[in-house]
């Protein structure tokens, strides 16, 4: 094999793993945008759960100024409330371990 040859070998070679690297660098980038954007949504509906719950406690509050309510059917409503916070919380907690083990 002439030196020529050797050269042009050595060139090819060298644009395809320039090649390889490329693609494989963009391919990184769209993945890890598609999991932030993910995260990001994630985080939009929790707040947005987050914010109306406190918009739910916040009429419960006007209701009980206004004593409409009795104090039995004030605390059964409290204990429901407190279980949903308790089912969200949990259900936070395990997706929030799943996407720690993702990364």
């Amino acid at each position: 094999m002439s030196k020529g040859e050797k050269d042009k070998e050595l060139r090819v070679s060298g644009s395809l793993v320039n090649v390889a690297t490329i693609v494989l660098g963009m391919m990184a980038a769209y993945f890890l945008t598609i999991q932030s954007l993910k995260v990001e949504l994630a985080a939009k509906a929790e707040s947005r759960v987050v914010g109306m719950l406190d918009k739910k406690l916040g009429n419960i509050e006007v209701i009980l100024r206004e004593g409409v309510v009795s104090r039995e059917q004030f605390y059964a409503f409290s204990r429901e409330i407190e279980a949903r916070l308790t089912r969200i919380e949990l259900h936070l907690v395990e997706t929030g371990g799943e996407k720690l083990e993702k990364h």
